[in-house]
């Protein structure tokens, strides 16, 4: 699956009862909303008494607000969203996902100017009051908004003012970088020192959660609602292998943010209010801002883009994978929903795609251990290597989560865990150098004790050894279920039983197509096609010299049409039969 860029485009209606032409998202000219998370500028703390600011810091104040005054009048036209529908109204805005791989219009080279000789004032304001609460967030801002990473970091590590406030912007500053541990500690500091109600707000998923959640989530206490924040951004964390939770991190780095364009103009030119946080909540920030209008024939002046980065994800699990996580499919992590609550677009990884994978299950005495194989087709575009994987387990319930992973790991293969309770299990690749991600998430059971017969794992090629074994072919695992056909693959699989040459095992491995038509099962059954089954082994096993349950073979699956198949393994001795079964996806061939 390949990853299509998307223009995410935030802009304003006008007004959304009197919106009637979805074609083109437009601006009203005022607006008198008000955050309820905020309050008003006469009083607001972190806006600073005027008779306490120092001559830096009014000046900062006043070059901020000429400098988005600017930036407003500078903003170059989009070229593209005419087609966009509203998707999302709120309140005097609309927030719509424009498929379109038209991207915002570059920046003017006067504007990123203008910011640059702000960020200086804002430096010389911040080292003459340290603890002047405006100038310490609007430095953080400007500097994360005009590319200069280190410059947020320094900023928010010299901020002296509010605890809280501090902390805050070393958590956005840290996130902005993907120090997703140290940023998730500045957060946590910052939740502990803020005012209860803030708090309260702050970790407020409602926004995220599907309108049939709101009811039950409501109803608790801020303190009931720490599990079950805790389980939902577990859920949703993009990649489970990495430390921290950058998703986490992004819902507060989003209310700080937010709490920063509260405290001054921004290229919108609306007052703040709850329709702006909300839109910045749920889908993020505007990194670009651009302006469009209806044509040589349409009479309103141009309206504001603001546009979110791109591509971006929804990353909350479905209703029943919140509600029963052990027992998920891997459907209700789907990040590519159109209708989303919430998107996501991650710093390291500029995309997302399902991981094609394979899970196998071996015994080892009472636990099971699980072979999570992954491969990474071309459309999935994740470069060049190296690639970091990963085998994450979770039950859920507050218990550490099993958790393996692979530096510098190839293009597929498999990883091994070991589980012991039903679990979710996560397979998961990095490319660092093309910024691409994949994965995959779904329930896994765990084998009876009492099993005679493990899954089977494909292989790139069967094992010839006398010895075969999970563990020496792991690495060299086909990695997932979809083949082409002619192709020749390798088959792993253990037996928990007993066998010799004077009381041998049958086994017998058998392709059946899936769906096939009236056709293809006759020419099948007076043998004049392969297409239906394709696969047919049957041969006696005596036993390995060394009693291992390990086996392997190798598999010439021949040019059949495309489609599924039912591969089966029966293991048959002394009135005992085990099978074991998985769907396999022939693909046309290149």
């Amino acid at each position: 699956m390949g990853f299509r860029k998307r223009a995410l485009v935030l802009a304003f209606l006008a007004g959304a009862a009197g919106f009637t032409s979805p074609a083109y998202a437009q601006a009203v000219t005022g607006g008198n909303a008000v955050d309820s998370t905020a309050v008003a500028p006469s009083r607001d703390p972190l806006r600073g008494a005027v008779s306490s600011l120092s001559a830096l810091g009014s000046a900062a104040r006043g070059q901020q607000d000429a400098f988005e005054r600017n930036h407003r009048l500078g903003l170059r036209f989009y070229n593209g969203g005419a087609d966009a529908t509203c998707e999302v109204p709120l309140g005097r805005i609309c927030y719509w996902n424009n498929n379109g791989d038209v991207p915002p219009p570059a920046e003017r080279a006067d504007a990123k100017l203008e910011r640059e000789q702000l960020l200086e004032l804002l430096q010389k304001a911040q080292a003459a009051d340290p603890k002047d609460d405006w100038v310490n967030g609007m430095r953080v801002r400007y500097a994360i908004e005009g590319g200069f990473p280190d410059i947020a970091l320094s900023a928010a590590r010299n901020c002296a003012g509010t605890e809280w406030w501090c902390h805050a912007l070393r958590g956005m500053a840290l996130h902005n970088v993907n120090q997703h541990v140290a940023s998730a500690q500045a957060f946590e500091r910052a939740l502990a020192t803020m005012p209860e109600a803030q708090r309260c707000a702050w970790t407020d998923l409602t926004m995220w959660l599907d309108p049939l959640m709101h009811a039950g989530y409501k109803a608790l206490s801020c303190a009931d609602r720490v599990a079950r924040n805790e389980r939902i951004f577990r859920l949703a964390q993009p990649l489970w292998m990495l430390p921290g939770n950058d998703l986490k991190n992004e819902l507060f780095a989003r209310r700080t943010m937010s709490r920063v364009h509260s405290l001054g103009r921004i290229p919108y030119d609306l007052q703040w209010g709850d329709d702006l946080l909300e839109s910045q909540v749920r889908y993020g920030w505007p990194t670009a801002w651009s302006v469009q209008n209806g044509g040589v024939a349409d009479p309103r002046p141009p309206q504001v883009i603001g546009h979110e980065p791109t591509p971006s994800y929804d990353f909350m699990p479905l209703i029943e994978a919140i509600e029963t996580p052990v027992g998920a499919l891997a459907t209700d992590w789907e990040p590519r929903r159109k209708k989303a609550r919430m998107r996501y677009s991650t710093r390291y990884a500029a995309g997302f795609g399902a991981l094609p994978n394979q899970f196998a299950r071996f015994r080892r005495g009472d636990t099971t251990l699980l072979a999570g194989g992954y491969r990474l087709m071309r459309e999935l575009e994740m470069g060049r290597a190296p690639y970091t994987a990963g085998l994450v387990l979770d039950r859920l319930d507050g218990t550490a989560p099993v958790q393996v992973t692979k530096d510098s790991a190839g293009a597929n293969g498999a990883l091994l865990a070991p589980m012991r309770a039903p679990m979710v299990a996560s397979v998961e690749v990095l490319a660092p150098t093309g910024k691409r991600a994949a994965r995959v998430r779904s329930t896994v059971q765990p084998l009876a004790a009492d099993a005679r017969l493990s899954d089977y794992l494909l292989l790139q090629r069967g094992d010839p050894s006398p010895t075969p074994s999970l563990e020496r072919n792991a690495p060299q695992a086909y990695g997932s279920l979809e083949i082409e056909g002619g192709t020749q693959i390798g088959i792993y699989w253990e037996m928990y039983r007993a066998a010799s040459p004077g009381a041998p095992l049958q086994v017998s491995l058998r392709a059946t197509r899936l769906g096939a038509s009236f056709m293809q099962k006759f020419g099948s059954s007076i043998g004049l096609s392969k297409a239906l089954t394709p696969v047919s082994i049957r041969y006696n096993d005596n036993g390995r010299p060394d009693g291992g349950p390990g086996r392997s073979l190798t598999l010439n699956f021949p040019n059949v049409p495309a489609g599924e198949y039912q591969l089966t393994l029966l293991v048959s001795g002394a009135g005992i039969t085990d099978s074991t079964t998985q769907r396999i996806k022939v693909r046309p061939p290149r």
